[in-house]
Parts: structure tokens; sequence; C-alpha cells
């Protein structure tokens, strides 16, 4: 009560000055002093990064080096610091381009050697470290390249054998192929099992025949799909002399060298999006196109030459969770790189907290930073602890990843499921408290804080819808 009464008197005072001349009166500029010129403590900032980064420092702050020189990554030198961040002023086409031309760059410089050739946890755990750097950059620019290596490559990593391994691998990593993953269609998402989109077999010519029946079955949201993609990896319903045998995936060419889009192919642009706009979603749709008998991923089911159908796994919901289990690593990435979202957001809102005062104590005295005040306290600062926690609890997810056996995949397919929804959806949180507590300046899309909250909404439902994700968690045994 006492507190009450005291805020009172405080707010009385500012409204009810005994002189009015005072409220014409003309007080000196606040002087603006950057929070880090005056900061002060006594733990080691580098061990402190050890411990949120977790792995590959060097790695990281050899490709954020890259980034500043290049006029690419707008690089703007702030005081001794230089900060790189994308213009999303610039037009959807603009952003397109753009972000086709900074992966030119880091291709260029090696930046993705061994991300599909080389093998072991630490290879993964490199390749996982440089596209977090990529992520803190331009959400866009990481998705470009994460649907290029993690699902269209990853799906041939794990779903192919050895002859896809050899025939694409490679040239997916040097960007020979630019690849893309169609997956999701406009009647499912989700629900893969329902997806729509069939695949027969002709025994007279060893070829696939691939078709949309519907319009609901048009693959939609495809990343990389409506300018750039070459080929895609199609899920499709496959259909073996009239039994249909689930859903399986194959490799299908949609554009040639040149860019033009194949044969019996037809793609459409996703249009503007509330983010994301340097990914180009398209829509495709499959008119009776043929592909090779090999182009079917493999590694759990087969067609021999002459039709007929061949597995290991005889039940079908086995043979469909094996299909699923190597998706893991999408949920991984999301749940990581939404962390990072979440301390950006906190970085700018508490920096600028550091920085602007508002009110005063006394009529004349000097206004109070907004951190002095226990509102503005409680509403940063447990989100900042959480995200201590969810740094944690991401960088022992990914550890649980690239240290995984077959005995594992089912329980990292529930820890994923879960903290990608919990993490996905602390991110969001955070963004718009700390958009509001920027007050006008979190509107301005320089300030970014108010432009991730558009830009990382999508991680709520791609690569699976929260609520979704967590019934199955509640259901795991």
């Amino acid at each position: 009560m006492d507190r009450a009464i005291h805020r009172t008197i405080i707010i009385k005072n500012h409204l009810l000055q005994p002189n009015s001349d005072q409220i014409l009166t003309t007080n000196a500029c606040l002087s603006y002093s950057p929070p880090e010129l005056n900061e002060v403590y006594d733990f080691d900032l580098k061990e402190m990064r050890k411990l949120l980064d977790g792995h590959n420092l060097q790695e990281r702050d050899w490709l954020f080096n890259l980034m500043v020189q290049s006029k690419l990554f707008n690089p703007r030198k702030r005081g001794e610091k230089v900060y790189v961040a994308p213009d999303y002023n610039q037009t959807m086409e603009q952003q397109r381009e753009m972000t086709m031309k900074r992966i030119s760059y880091l291709l260029e410089r090696n930046v993705f050697e061994g991300w599909l050739t080389a093998k072991g946890a630490e290879a993964e755990l490199r390749k996982l470290a440089l596209l977090e750097v990529t992520g803190i950059f331009d959400h866009s620019l990481a998705i470009k390249i994460g649907v290029h290596f993690f699902l269209w490559g990853g799906a041939i990593q794990f779903f192919g054998t050895q002859r896809h391994h050899e025939k694409w691998l490679r040239d997916t990593e040097n960007y020979v192929v630019l690849g893309c993953f169609a997956m999701t269609e406009l009647g499912h998402g989700s629900n893969v099992r329902g997806i729509e989109t069939v695949t027969t077999y002709d025994a007279n010519t060893g070829e696939f025949i691939i078709n949309t029946p519907c319009e609901s079955a048009q693959k939609y949201w495809i990343g990389g799909a409506a300018n750039h993609a070459t080929h895609t990896i199609v899920f499709s319903q496959l259909e073996i002399n009239g039994k249909n045998q689930g859903v399986h995936a194959f490799i299908c060419q949609i554009r040639d060298a040149a860019g033009n889009i194949c044969p019996n192919i037809r793609i459409a642009d996703c249009g503007h999006k509330i983010g994301l706009n340097g990914v180009d979603n398209g829509r495709i749709w499959f008119d009776n196109v043929r592909i090779p008998r090999e182009n079917l991923l493999n590694s759990v089911a087969d067609v021999s030459p002459d039709g007929q159908y061949l597995s290991s796994i005889k039940d079908p919901d086995q043979r469909f969770a094996a299909f699923m289990a190597p998706l893991t690593s999408g949920r991984v990435i999301i749940a990581g790189s939404s962390v990072y979202k979440a301390k950006i957001g906190l970085a700018i809102a508490i920096r600028y907290s550091l920085s602007r005062r508002a009110f005063s104590i006394t009529p004349n005295g000097p206004e109070v930073l907004l951190l002095d005040y226990p509102s503005h306290q409680r509403r940063l600062l447990p989100l900042l602890a959480k995200s201590y926690a969810a740094s944690c609890a991401a960088n022992y997810l990914k550890m649980m990843y690239v240290n995984r056996t077959p005995q594992s995949n089912k329980t990292i397919h529930v820890v994923s499921s879960a903290f990608k929804a919990i993490l996905t959806w602390h991110n969001m949180r955070t963004l718009q408290e700390c958009r509001e507590a920027c007050g006008g300046q979190g509107l301005k899309t320089e300030n970014r804080v108010g432009h991730l909250k558009g830009e990382f909404d999508v991680q709520l439902t791609f690569e699976g819808d929260n609520n979704v994700l967590m019934q199955q968690v509640l259901l795991s045994p």
C-alpha cells in the first residue's frame, strides 16, 4: 500500500506542478549513452558465450567475418562494433535475388564444404553451427540453405542408397543441382499419410508416373520451387498393381539447367508473405510426369524392374514411421534458431531499456532508466532467464541428434517435437514483449524486433504444427 501511495504522489507531482512556468521551461537534451560504455561485470564473456553457443565457436566467427567483408550483408559500423542485417525495404523479387547472391558468395568461399559428404558428429555440429550463423543474419537465407541441404539433401542421404548418394550428394553440395522438398499439399500438411499425389509404375518402360489428381493434391509452400529449384523430392502415394503401398519419396526434375520448367509440370508462385520473402515458395502440379525407376529413394522399400513391391518392413505403420524418422533434423534446427531469435530480441530490448529514460521521481529530477522500473524488469528478465535455459535445452537436443542411434530415434522424435513447440512459442512471446518494451522504436524494421515477429511466426506451424506435435508427445509411451 505504501508503494502505491508513493507512486500516486509521483504521478500527481508530474501532472500538478506548482509552478506553471516550469511546464514551458526548456531542459537540456538527454545525451544518449550506449549501455556498453558503462557496463561493469565480473564474469568472462568468452566463457559465457562458450556455454550458450555450445560448440564450433571458431567456425562461427569465421563465417561472421566473411559476412562483414561483403556489401551483400550490409555491414554497418556503430562505434567499435560492426553489425550486419538484411534490407527488408527491398521488394520480394529483390530479396529473393539477394538471397541467391549471398548463397553464391558463401559457396565460393567453401562454407558448404562437407555438408553432405563429410561424416560423423563433428561434421554435423559444424554444419549446424554455420547454419545458425546464417539464421542470426537472415531467416530467409537460413531457410533457403536448410531446404537445399537438410530437406532435399537429407532426404537423399537418409531415404536413398549408395546409387543416389554417388549421383546426387556431391552435386548438391556444390549447387550443381538446386533441390527442394515437395511434401506439403494444399489439402494436407501435418497429416502426411493423407497426401493425395499418386505415383504408379509402368513395367514396360521401367518408369514411375507421378500425377496430381485434384487441386487439393497440388504441392504447396514448397521452398525454392517458384524460381530456382531444378529438382525436388516428391512425396506421393505409391500404387503398385492397384494396391496402395503408402507414402514414398521420389527424385523428380522440375527445371532444366537453363531454368525452363520441365514438360508436364506446372509451377506457380505462392506470392508475398508476412515474412521469409527471400524464399521463393511455390506450388507444383504433376501431369503424367515420368521418372526413371532408379529415382525411387529405396532405403525402406523398392520396386523391381518387373513391378514387384519389395520391402523388409511388412507392417505399413512401421514402414511409414521409418520414412518419417529422418525428418527430425528440421525440428532440431528450428528449436535452435528460435532461441537465437529470442536472444536477439532481448538483446535489443534490454540495451534500449538501459539508454531510454521516462519520468522522474521528483519534478526537476533526472528521468529514470526504463530498466530501473520493477515493471520493466518483470517484463524482460524472466524471459531472459528462460532463454538461457532454452539455449541449454537446444544444445542438449543437438547433441542427442548428432549422436543418434537407431535405438534412440524414437526418443529424439519425442524430445525434438516437444522442444520445437515449446521453444518456438517462447520465441514468439519474447519477441512480442520486446516489441512492446521498445515502444515506437520496436516498429522500425531497422530495429529488427517487430520484423522478426513476422519472419518467425511460421515456425509455429511448419515442420509440424505445435499443437499436433504436443499431442504426439502426450501420446508417446
